[in-house]
């Protein structure tokens, strides 16, 4: 609890005032004794002990009463959180704000989401204590800090408005503790707003450490995280990959293939309409959905032959989330398929070269380069849409070069080479070597509903299973996604996530002493065509960019291709949806990154782990609750200070009757 007078609490000594008017009033008059009234002495004392109790009673009720006007007059604020707002005014209050889409999912029966109703308690909480401090924001889109006239403002600047982009909340609290440390804050309260979703949390990175040494050696520094991380069960989000033209017989076609993932399992058979524009011509899709994700893999739309280039955007019905009910896409005449191996080893490189280079599609035309690894910076990044790696992993000016090719869209497989070091890419290295001549080993799990390895367009399964492999490398890694593995979780193939393309990693090789990959060619094969078809999406006339990676400058000069792009702030474009053109007629989408569709939420357990020795208070709220996070109480003391006069006034009618009946008694006596 918290006072907007706190001055008036030094007035509480008065609430001895009553028992300070009692020992006056005992002393006024000199005690005589008379002998006429013994009688009814002894008689008082058969009632002394009610009598006290009474007495005393009424004496508490003028007590409370004063306390209660005292408190009632300082204006005190409390609510759901009754303590969290205790303590002195701070000079400077930090608001970090998540930004990301998931923020945006509303509450149930409200039309209000987890952003806005964080900002909107934050800011009748500053605007109600009255408190004068410093406001400060930082929020997910941005590095910079910002600050903030009054607490009014924080409803309607840009800066605080609705993004489709993921938050990286240990890189915004490096950012509050630099800020915190370089501007010597003093009394500082850190409100951090998010929905703590792991993939924008990350509790198990190793930048918890220098914040929490930070954090822990500053005085006076109080963290107060307002939590929104409940998930709204039938929420359903979509998503859009492998988009492109080509041409077949009966004409032109789109191809690409549809995710949709909900939030809680369904466990009936649900049929989902899903919306399809393509330049701006609506058509409808009935999806059936069973489970927590379904995939249509390659459908395809009819398109005019002259149609070389255009956008579209796959829609679902309303939900509790309206930041993944819609994805961009844009296509155009499809880039060449170029395949790039890194390998000194010359099988491995002749095995690769002619997979790669016999494609799918024969509209299409595919390519095949070898680069030596002592070679391998000088590999043409800009043409390749798939990376074959069998070699060391990249480090320092390389692994950059790999990191940069892998965010602008495109992929890379790697396979473990003949001597594994403790090198480690993006969180994942190799370890030893395991031979298993004599008791050779079979896939036993795969993913089939998504990923290099799904379900073809039949839906029959590819012969993942019969894959026996003889050696095989251990991976050490962690936060990846298992495609494939032996029993005990042991990987075959995983992916490592990225906000744009993907990174591959395959523990054992394709040749016969180590697997019968070779043999077995059909998986190879469609694996590293589906991962080259992915890379040279992001080649050519058509982009397909994640939120927060295309600057708002950059973004400001395109020109939208549909009316809900058109209504976009120019200074908020990068970080927003949206399907665009530029100057060179290359058409752009821009849609959420992949991690914020999956509602994984950060545990107590791993909270309590990042935030180790940090004074942080953890306040569980929901979007469009109504309960304020403090507000005005004086008129609860009001109440008690009346009640306590009503019930004084009670206890003191019987006295008043005494007095009469003493007189009669005496009267009758004498």
């Amino acid at each position: 609890m918290t006072f907007l007078q706190p001055l008036l609490l030094f007035a509480l000594p008065l609430i001895a005032l009553p028992i300070l008017i009692h020992l006056i009033n005992q002393n006024r008059h000199k005690t005589i004794k008379w002998a006429a009234t013994m009688f009814l002495l002894q008689a008082k004392r058969m009632s002394k002990g009610m009598a006290r109790l009474r007495y005393l009673l009424i004496m508490l009720m003028r007590m409370l009463a004063i306390a209660g006007l005292i408190f009632a007059i300082s204006r005190p604020m409390a609510g759901g959180w009754l303590g969290f707002t205790a303590g002195s005014t701070p000079d400077t209050t930090i608001i970090v704000l998540d930004r990301s889409a998931s923020m945006q999912e509303q509450g149930a029966g409200s039309t209000q989401s987890k952003r806005e109703t964080a900002l909107q308690k934050l800011s009748d909480l500053i605007q109600n204590t009255g408190r004068n401090t410093q406001l400060v924001l930082f929020e997910s889109t941005s590095s910079e800090p910002k600050v903030i006239g009054s607490a009014a403002e924080l409803n309607e600047l840009p800066e605080t408005g609705p993004s489709a982009t993921a938050a990286d909340i240990p890189s915004l609290l490096e950012q509050v503790t630099e800020y915190i440390v370089t501007n010597e804050t003093g009394r500082t309260d850190v409100w951090i707003c998010s929905d703590l979703r792991q993939s924008d949390w990350n509790p198990s990175g190793g930048r918890w450490q220098t914040i929490q040494k930070q954090l822990t050696d500053r005085e006076g520094t109080r963290l107060y995280l307002l939590n929104y991380a409940n998930v709204a069960d039938d929420n359903l989000s979509v998503r859009v990959s492998g988009v492109h033209r080509r041409e077949s017989a009966a004409g032109a076609e789109l191809v690409m293939d549809i995710t949709l993932t909900r939030s809680s399992p369904l466990e009936e058979t649900h049929v989902i309409p899903v919306n399809i524009v393509l330049n701006g011509a609506r058509t409808t899709l009935e999806v059936e959905m069973t489970g927590s994700e379904v995939v249509r893999n390659g459908h395809t739309i009819p398109i005019a032959s002259e149609s070389k280039s255009g956008w579209g955007r796959v829609e679902l019905p309303g939900d509790a989330n309206p930041a993944d009910n819609i994805f961009r896409f844009v296509y155009s005449e499809p880039a060449a398929q170029k395949t790039v191996i890194v390998s000194d080893d010359d099988e491995m490189s002749e095995l690769l070269e002619i997979v790669a280079a016999n494609g799918v599609d024969n509209s299409l035309t595919y390519s095949v380069e070898t680069v030596g690894v002592n070679a391998a910076a000088t590999l043409p990044w800009k043409e390749a849409g798939l990376i074959l790696w069998h070699a060391p992993l990249p480090t320092d000016v390389l692994a950059k070069q790999v990191e940069d090719f892998v965010q602008s869209g495109r992929t890379v497989i790697f396979f473990p080479p003949e001597s594994p070091d403790e090198t480690s890419f993006m969180e994942v290295s190799w370890g030893d070597w395991i031979n298993q001549q004599q008791d050779t080993l079979t896939v036993q799990r795969w993913r089939t509903d998504s990923g290099l390895l799904s379900n073809t367009l039949s839906g029959s399964p590819l012969p993942v299973g019969q894959i026996e492999v003889s050696q095989y490398c251990s991976l050490n890694h962690s936060e990846s996604t298992l495609l494939a593995q032996f029993a005990e979780s042991v990987p075959v193939l995983l992916r490592r996530s990225a906000e744009q393309g993907a990174v591959y990693f395959c523990s054992t090789l394709p040749v016969s002493s180590h697997s019968n990959l070779t043999k077995n060619g059909i998986v190879l094969y469609i694996m590293i065509h589906r991962a080259l078809a992915r890379g040279a999406a992001a080649l050519g006339s058509a982009q397909q960019h994640a939120a927060g990676q295309v600057s708002n400058q950059v973004a400001a000069d395109w020109r939208p291709l549909d009316e809900l792009s058109a209504d976009e702030l120019l200074s908020q474009r990068g970080i927003n949806p949206g399907l665009y053109t530029d100057d060179e007629d290359i058409v752009h989408a821009i849609n959420r990154p992949e991690s914020e569709d999956t509602a994984i939420i950060v545990d107590d357990e791993s909270l309590a782990t990042a935030l180790n020795g940090v004074n942080y208070t953890k306040i569980n709220d929901e979007a469009g609750s109504a309960m304020a996070l403090a507000s005005e109480v004086w008129r609860t003391f009001l109440i008690i200070m009346i009640g306590a006069l009503l019930l004084e006034a009670l206890l003191c009618i019987p006295d008043r009757q005494e007095i009469p009946k003493v007189a009669m008694a005496s009267n009758t006596n004498s």
